[in-house]
């Protein structure tokens, strides 16, 4: 009986992802095309120089930890150990945070010397600078991700990548609109990335909002689960 229950929790999760990805991918779509349009391909080049970077750093910030999260909260959540999962869960927290920031400066203040010396492409600064505050959210918001998924909430995941795609679409488009016509291309591209930074708070705060609005329910597991021994931080980081 337990079998199916999971079973179908997990197609279920599974559908809702999925479809919460075909919007997400469909909203891109509408991104690229008008943005192109907006900022020329000088700004694109701008644009595109930037994302890499800003991926390369990201991936270095998170490390296959959301991923780790998910798996390990899962184990716990599975024996009824929600202490333990809830403690997983702030331990990764604190720990992406930390990478989040590090990164962030390195980017930010590193841009500069990133696109004269490493890229020879100086007008992708400002798109640069623009991205980088997205690190100080998004390893944080993927710790928030691999906990829903540990528990197999998928819902709040695909809602709150809707919410970052759709944020990332309409304000960068119009952030790219109004600084082109202003002040050009260098700015245009800003503009259109700094959707992507906007667009990661806006679902890291949604993330925030359905975490503390669990917290009674999930109160009354921790305290329906404390026959579990407390894991110190320094096996919990060993498991990742």
């Amino acid at each position: 009986m337990n079998n199916n229950k999971n079973k179908d929790s997990f197609l279920k999760g599974a559908l809702i992802l999925g479809l919460a990805g075909v919007i997400v991918k469909i909203m891109g779509g509408f991104f690229r095309i008008p943005l192109g349009n907006m900022i020329g391909s000088e700004g694109m080049g701008y644009y595109q120089a930037a994302y890499p970077v800003y991926t390369l750093f990201l991936t270095l910030a998170t490390a296959g930890f959301p991923t780790a999260v998910a798996k390990l909260v899962s184990e716990k959540v599975a024996i009824g150990n929600f202490k333990g999962a809830n403690k997983i869960f702030k331990v990764s927290h604190t720990v992406l945070f930390i990478t989040g920031i590090i990164s962030f400066c390195i980017l930010f203040f590193g841009a500069d010397y990133i696109v004269t010396n490493v890229m020879k492409n100086p007008g992708a600064l400002y798109s640069m600078k623009a991205i980088a505050p997205a690190l100080l959210f998004v390893p944080a918001m993927s710790a928030y991700r691999g906990y829903f998924q540990g528990r197999q909430d998928m819902t709040k995941i695909a809602v709150s990548q809707v919410a970052e795609q759709f944020f990332r679409v309409v304000l960068g488009l119009t952030l790219a609109y109004l600084l082109m016509k202003s002040l050009g291309q260098t700015f245009g591209a800003a503009g259109a990335i700094s959707g992507a930074t906007i667009g990661s708070i806006a679902s890291m705060l949604y993330l925030v909002f359905a975490y503390m609005l669990g917290r009674k329910e999930r109160r009354a597991e921790i305290d329906a689960s404390q026959r579990f021994k407390d894991e110190r931080v320094s096996y919990i980081l060993k498991s990742f």
